[in-house]
């Protein structure tokens, strides 16, 4: 089944890691450069940082499986992170989110918006059911206003994602979403637009969230056998 790695890492201070001109900017493109190419890597990779908060990076990565994941972590993971340690602090995560067919076109467009919902972790499977049908009501608004691209959303598959600002042993469910804007300039109309409010009020309304947050990224992207894209 198609998944989506996900992955949240603390940036050193005072370092520009989207810039290729300098170093580290470097060393994270070509280490994005160099899965999307070896054997048995991802097919597409995206990556940027939160705009609000710039020491935060966000990495995402298309497989066929997690089980292809998990093999390529295994025999070429070691020397694609090998680097890494140079330009990042630490890790926060390293998770996967079953997201709608329209993920691609998200990350790709000039701003997406990103909204994070904790859910306990137990089994919720019910609810996971409700919230989908009612999200499929609201991508529908969304696609009505003006300057919006498409919406992508999916549950964890994991159910221990840690939860931000919280304290790190408190783990919870995810549910992620990822909203395309047409222009960067558009995101703070975005923001006041009765649809957005109207998301995150369902959002808020959905039964046992623990805690909503959202934020923006302007990701790069890169595919297998293509050249850098919105870079």
């Amino acid at each position: 089944m198609p998944i989506t790695e996900i992955g949240c890492m603390g940036v050193k201070p005072s370092l520009d890691v989207i810039n290729d001109n300098t170093t580290e900017g470097e060393i994270l493109t070509k280490l994005y450069e160099y899965v999307v190419t070896a054997p048995g890597g991802p097919l597409r990779v995206y990556w940027g940082l939160e705009n609000e908060n710039p020491s935060y990076l966000w990495a995402l990565f298309d497989w066929d499986s997690i089980e292809d994941h998990e093999k390529f972590a295994k025999t070429l993971g070691q020397e694609a992170v090998k680097d890494m340690p140079k330009i990042l602090t630490h890790g926060l995560f390293t998770k996967h989110i079953a997201f709608t067919p329209s993920l691609p076109v998200a990350l790709q467009s000039p701003m997406t918006e990103v909204i994070l919902a904790y859910f306990p972790s137990d089994d919720i499977s019910a609810q996971k059911n409700a919230a989908i049908s009612h999200l499929k009501n609201v991508e529908e608004n969304l696609k009505s206003c003006s300057d919006i691209g498409p919406l992508s959303y999916g549950w964890g598959v994991e159910n221990d994602f840690p939860i931000r600002g919280r304290q790190e042993n408190q783990r919870a469910s995810i549910l992620m979403f990822f909203i395309g804007l047409d222009s960067i300039d558009a995101h703070p109309t975005f923001r006041k637009t009765s649809t957005f409010e109207k998301l995150l009020s369902l959002i808020q309304n959905m039964e046992g969230i623990i805690k909503l947050e959202f934020f923006s990224v302007n990701f790069r992207s890169l595919s297998r056998n293509a050249e850098t894209e919105n870079s």
